[in-house]
């Protein structure tokens, strides 16, 4: 434990010097992996010593070790007509620990081919040519958690990402690993984690290859290959605390706060609420606050506050069903929806 309580700390080490150097401020590739699933969607993103269902194995994987078999759907609206899907599975196994497996989706209608414009002529040539493309992001993984103490448990998850865009893709692993401690006074709960560090993406395929003239003797054309710059994937050292305000048995409100530390923006203080009435319905908000004062001004005051809703029922003793609604605001794009179907077998 003590091994992966260093490793924790020399990622956060390693994001602060890679951030202090220079702004690293789009850098990175596969950016979906930072669009925020679940529940916490409404809470501000703030979820990493919460981690209490089976959306941990987004925010902390070492929340699964306490999660019983469970399965989530989550479907948002994003930008531009574009949707961002993400699925788990827990499964709790005895003498062993917990096994999830995650799956995120990140697609787009067909893009339009267009030529290219010439800028040095009034007219414009950008025509779009009739042909249509697609383009994608998808992410595999499989998560591992164990309770270690009777406060303390760990996991680690390891996830395949794939970039594709018409005929061209990149391909990368990533690795999240998440500590997550219950202090056993009264209900103050830590967490840390570093999630998607690991391999570069550097993008490969048929349209990077071209034929250029060769005037020496031997063959009159030779072929090459443009090599793209390789982007690191979105790696962020999180740190969260949770307490339960209020705890009736019937009803319960819940506080947290997270802080975040990207490899490639700024840092940022996530706060979110829940209120639980009955273990039955559910109110949610949040905000996340941008530590740079200039960029959080540009951004507006009321970008990154985030609201949201739910139910749960057991339909059967072995059932659990929930539903769950997110809603966050962008003051220069349309707000973002969620919707979160939770079943619990």
């Amino acid at each position: 434990m003590k091994i992966a309580l260093k490793i924790l700390l020399l990622g956060l080490v390693v994001c602060s010097f890679s951030y202090g150097a220079f702004s690293k401020v789009a850098t990175t590739g596969a950016n979906f992996l930072k669009i925020g699933v679940g529940r916490a969607s409404g809470m501000g993103d703030a979820f990493t010593a919460l981690a209490d269902d089976a959306s941990a194995a987004y925010f902390n994987p070492a929340g699964l070790a306490n999660v019983n078999r469970q399965a989530q759907v989550n479907h948002a609206k994003w930008f531009a007509d574009i949707n961002h899907d993400f699925m788990v599975v827990v499964l709790p196994v005895t003498n062993f620990g917990t096994v999830a497996f995650t799956a995120t989706a990140l697609t787009m209608g067909d893009i339009e081919v267009t030529t290219v414009d010439d800028p040095k002529t009034p007219a414009r040539e950008d025509e779009g040519t009739g042909l249509k493309i697609g383009a994608n992001d998808l992410a595999f993984g499989i998560s591992y958690a164990r309770i270690i103490t009777d406060k303390l448990s760990f996991g680690l998850s390891v996830k395949a990402v794939q970039q594709t865009i018409w005929d061209m893709g990149a391909s990368a692993v990533g690795f999240d690993m998440g500590l997550f401690y219950n202090t056993g006074f009264k209900s103050l709960r830590l967490g840390a984690a570093v999630t998607n560090y690991g391999t570069q993406l550097a993008f490969s395929g048929p349209h990077l290859d071209y034929n250029f003239n060769w005037s020496d003797s031997g063959p009159k054309q030779l072929q090459g290959s443009y090599k793209t710059t390789p982007s690191p994937l979105p790696t962020a050292f999180r740190f969260g605390v949770a307490m339960d305000l209020v705890n009736t048995g019937a009803n319960r409100l819940t506080t947290a706060v997270d802080i975040v530390h990207p490899s490639d923006i700024n840092e940022t203080v996530n706060i979110g609420l829940e209120y639980g009435l009955a273990n039955m319905f559910f109110l949610r908000g949040g905000y996340i606050l941008n530590v740079d004062q200039n960029y959080h001004q540009k951004l507006g005051d009321l970008t990154g506050l985030c609201a949201g809703l739910g139910i749960k029922g057991k339909p059967t003793p072995v059932l659990e069903i929930g539903l769950d609604y997110a809603f966050r605001y962008y003051q220069y794009l349309k707000p973002t929806h969620r919707l979160m179907l939770t079943v619990g077998f």
